[in-house]
This record gives C-alpha cells, structure tokens and sequence, in this order.
C-alpha cells in the first residue's frame, strides 16, 4: 500500500481496491507534483541561462572597451603617419583624422534618420485597438466567426431585432 501519493512506482498495485475518490486525489497530487517539480526545473534552467547571459554580456563590454582604445590608439597611430609620411603640421594630420571619423558619424546619423523614417509604427496594433474601442462603444458589430468584419461596419444605433 502506499503511503504518499505519487511515491510509489506507476503502475504498481497497491494491494487493495482503491475508491475512485482515492484514486482521483492521487492523480491530482501527482499532477501538481509534477507541475512543481517542473516549474522547478524551470527556474534552475533559466538562472543557468542568466548567468551565462550575464557572463556573456560582460565579456562582450570587456571587448568593447579594448576596441575602443584600439580606435584611439590606431587613430594617433595615422596622425603621426600622415604627419611623418607626408610632412604635414601635426594639426593637419590629426584635423584630417578627425574629419574622417566625423564623415563615419556624419554616415551613421544619415542612415538612423533613414531608418527612423522608414518606420510605420504600430499599425495593426492602433487598427485592432480601435476596433475594439468601436465595438466596445457599440459601434460596430463584433465578428460572428468571420474575422474579415470592415471598421466601418456600422450597427444600428437602437436596433433589439435578433440578425
């Protein structure tokens, strides 16, 4: 016989007959045992999850920051080139550095603003919204399984007729 639902093995008899009372109380405690044990494993899973993203976001700053003095670096490297290469004041040649980064930036923001007008925003968000506003207010007919009902499907103001 056993004593705790769901400590048995499945399937093993118990020995004696069960109600359908016990036998539904031990189906429902082995089901939310099992929902725990599963929202458990959940859990574990993704603090696992967190801290490889975590370490990994880290390590992605970390390689940020040694580019970025890479970038500075390399562009006092080119100003001193041009400088000695060419001859140029040493004002020049890091002016012509800085103006190529500031064409790089220049380039970025005209893509951004491309980007930026490209967008549509929430449109079938702000349709469906409204329409449900509509409805709501009683406006417009909710669909009856047809999910091709227009926005500009008006209802009767004060109908009661059955459609």
């Amino acid at each position: 016989m056993v004593d705790k639902p769901g400590a048995g093995e499945p399937g093993a008899p118990s020995g004696t007959d069960r109600s359908i009372g016990e036998l539904v109380s031990d189906a429902t405690d082995n089901l939310s045992r099992l929902v725990r044990l599963e929202i458990k494993l959940a859990k574990l899973e993704a603090k696992a999850d967190a801290v490889k993203i975590g370490k990994g976001i880290g390590e992605f700053l970390a390689a940020g920051v040694i580019l970025h003095l890479f970038a500075i670096l390399l562009s006092v490297t080119i100003g001193l080139g041009l400088w000695e290469i060419f001859d140029l004041p040493l004002w020049g040649a890091f002016g012509i550095v800085t103006l190529f980064y500031l064409l790089v930036a220049a380039a970025f923001v005209l893509v951004a603003l491309i980007n930026f007008r490209r967008r549509q925003g929430l449109v079938r968000t702000a349709e469906t919204s409204s329409r449900l506003v509509a409805i709501l207010r009683g406006e417009i007919r909710p669909p009856k399984g047809d999910r091709s009902v227009a926005t500009s499907e008006r209802a009767p103001a004060s109908s009661d007729s059955a459609a």
